[in-house]
């Protein structure tokens, strides 16, 4: 089974993922987990007007069919469950068939908070950080949402604005493996 975890760049996707993992294993359900960012391919952006940069990175920046490959040689592996966390997850064709799917929701200015520490930390000046935010990261964000429409796929929406406390705003029983969907009743306060 896939799991997928979607949400804007900086609204804490590697965490939650992190965290769900760790609740699988605490079952006893190993877990694979996979980033849309190792999958990723090294381009020129240089020189490119905004619009271009922005169509380059969504169509071309993830090689989303070699993680497709990988999650269709996971199948029937040692690993019942693989949880596949990052951003464009939908435009994965393994994904979007039939894995449920959760979304997190952060403000563009917390997101933009946080990828600007996060990038920082990796020795990007504030200026390069922004550009990338603006020419990249917020447009595909947007083309995404209007191709795709994530939240309204979700079988799981997650306010992840406070990192310390994470609040479930929908959640559709029955559709996530046992732990978690656990761990998710937990953040909305109905499990134990």
């Amino acid at each position: 089974m896939i799991v997928a975890i979607d949400g804007l760049d900086g609204s804490g996707k590697s965490r939650v993922a992190s965290a769900l993992a760790a609740a699988c294993a605490a079952d006893g359900v190993p877990a694979t987990l996979l980033h849309v960012d190792d999958f990723r391919r090294d381009l020129d952006f240089g020189g490119l007007d905004p619009a271009a940069e922005a169509a380059l990175y969504y169509e071309r920046y993830f090689d989303l069919a070699a993680l497709d490959q990988e999650l269709a040689g996971r199948a029937g592996g040692e690993s019942p469950l693989t949880i596949v966390e990052g951003v464009l997850t939908l435009r994965v064709p393994a994904v979007a068939a039939a894995a449920p799917l959760i979304v997190l929701t952060v403000s563009t200015g917390e997101a933009r908070r946080r990828i600007l520490e996060r990038d920082r930390a990796k020795g990007r000046s504030d200026e390069e950080i922004t550009r990338r935010i603006d020419h990249r990261y917020f447009p595909a964000r947007d083309r995404y949402r209007a191709e795709c429409d994530p939240e309204a796929r979700a079988a799981a929406v997650v306010d992840n604005e406070d990192w310390r406390a994470p609040r479930v705003v929908r959640l559709a029983r029955g559709r996530f493996p046992g732990s978690i969907e656990r761990w998710l009743l937990r953040l909305a306060g109905g499990g134990s």
